[in-house]
Order: C-alpha cells, then sequence, then structure tokens
C-alpha cells in the first residue's frame, strides 16, 4: 500500500498526470465547471510562483486542497524501510514546502518549521541542504510580519492572466511539465537533482526509475536548453539501455541516441 501511494506521486512527477478533478454537485453548469477550472489553474500557478521547487504533484494537491492527504502520502514514502535516504529527504522536504506555501488553504508555518528542523536534524548532509536552511530563514521573515492574508485573500490579489498564460514553446511532447519548468526558468541543475533521486532509489520500479533517466536525456537534448548538453543526453539514453532494457522507454531511447547522432553528422 506504501509503494502504490508512493509511486503515484512519482507517476505524477514523470508524466505530469492531473488527478480527478473533486466531483461538482449536478446542478454546476458549463460556465460554473469552466471557472472552476480556471481556479485550480490560478492557485496552481500561483502556488509554483510562490515556491518553484514544488513537484507536479504538490502542486496539485495545493491547488484541489488536498494538502494534507499528499503530506500523508509522503510521509508514507518516508516511512518505508525499502526507500532511500535521498528519497526519504525530498519526502520530508516536499511536506515542508506543502504546509508553507502561501496559497494553500491548509499553509500551517509552525508545522512547515517542524518537518525542515526535523530535515536538518535527520538528514545533515543532504543536498538539499541549503534549500532547507533558506526556507528556515523565510518563516523567519514571515513572523515578523504584523499581517499575514489567508491564502484566499491573496489569490484575489494575483494577476490572473498573467499565471495563465501559456507557455508557446513547442517543447518535446514526451517532457513533464518539471522538465519543462526546468527549461524555461534556467533550473536544470534542481530537475536533475530531483530525477536522480528518483533513478537512485532501488524500491521504485525499474521502469519510474528508467523514466528518470528519459526525461534528463530529453532535457539536455532539447534546443530550448541553454545547459544543453549532447553528449551528457546521449549518456542517460545509454544508460538506459545497459540497466532497464525491458522497460517501455528502452526503445525510444534508441531513437533519440540515433537523433543526436545524426544532428552531429
Amino acid at each position: 500500500m506504501i509503494k502504490a501511494l508512493m509511486t503515484a506521486a512519482t507517476v505524477v512527477i514523470l508524466t505530469g498526470c492531473a488527478a480527478a478533478t473533486p466531483l461538482l454537485v449536478a446542478e454546476a453548469g458549463g460556465h460554473q465547471l469552466a471557472r472552476y477550472d480556471e481556479d485550480i489553474k490560478v492557485r496552481a500557478a500561483a502556488a509554483l510562483d510562490d515556491e518553484p521547487d514544488l513537484l507536479t504533484y504538490s502542486v496539485q494537491a495545493i491547488s484541489r486542497g488536498k494538502t494534507d492527504d499528499a503530506a500523508a502520502t509522503y510521509m508514507k514514502g518516508y516511512s518505508d524501510p525499502d526507500y532511500s535516504q535521498n528519497m526519504k529527504s525530498l519526502a520530508l522536504y516536499q511536506i515542508a514546502l506543502l504546509y508553507m506555501n502561501r496559497f494553500s488553504d491548509e499553509r500551517d508555518d509552525a508545522k512547515a518549521r517542524a518537518y525542515l528542523l526535523q530535515h536538518r536534524i535527520e538528514f545533515p548532509d543532504s543536498r538539499l541542504k541549503e534549500r532547507v536552511m533558506k526556507r528556515l530563514a523565510i518563516l523567519d521573515e514571515r513572523e515578523k510580519e504584523p499581517v499575514q492574508l489567508s491564502a484566499v485573500q491573496l489569490l484575489k490579489q494575483v494577476d490572473r492572466s498573467k499565471l495563465l498564460k501559456v507557455d508557446n514553446t513547442p517543447f518535446d511532447a514526451e517532457l513533464t511539465p518539471m522538465s519543462e519548468r526546468a527549461i524555461t526558468e534556467g533550473r536544470v541543475a534542481d530537475a536533475e537533482s530531483v530525477y536522480l533521486i528518483l533513478y537512485d532509489n532501488k524500491a521504485s520500479s525499474a521502469e519510474m526509475r528508467a523514466k528518470a533517466l528519459y526525461q534528463l536525456g530529453l532535457i539536455y537534448m532539447s534546443p530550448y536548453n541553454q545547459a544543453g548538453n549532447n553528449q551528457k543526453a546521449m549518456a542517460y539514453f545509454r544508460k538506459i539501455g545497459e540497466e532497464f532494457p525491458n522497460t517501455s522507454v528502452a526503445k525510444r531511447s534508441s531513437e533519440r541516441i540515433a537523433q543526436l547522432i545524426n544532428r552531429q553528422e
């Protein structure tokens, strides 16, 4: 059960699949439904703008009022003895980000601080160490503010049209939203760190680990990536063929290698 829940979170990270929209009352008309969907998108975009380190699964949880549910899922992964230390570190960090996000109706800075402090104690040498310290500093600054606006109040102040603006960059269709953000926002190193944590987690399925490598290959071969590196992309694709030859992305990785070789000719 624990692995199934964490796998669901990982699927969202690797595919960008959205969770099902909560059921609405039967009387809701088309306009109401469209507005509801737009509100979710606005909150998701605002949450991500407020905290770029949120994984897609975390963003979706905040936008749908499911912060506590997402935190519980991450905690199950954190508590699983088969998961790697890096994976546990990532889970704990995401829980903290969920609770400190200003656009979450379930925001709780005290909880967020507790999880960040727990992370600092349990994972003192984590690759996320500097980010954890930065978030603790943010919480310290927040405490000095005389007025704390609620998520609803903050959402009334955002530029909805700006947040809903669609990026028309013709990205590769197989890139996940997280990978696209990494390219457009110059956060390739951050995305690589997350994907390598997923790859290094031996308790995850071969399919999930291979897809993490596949995303890295796509990121580094993207012509829109200022940090693009064809050789690095090729290395990730070849790693899939060597370690995960029976996965769904193995054949596609070979095709990508052929594309990269053709670029060099």
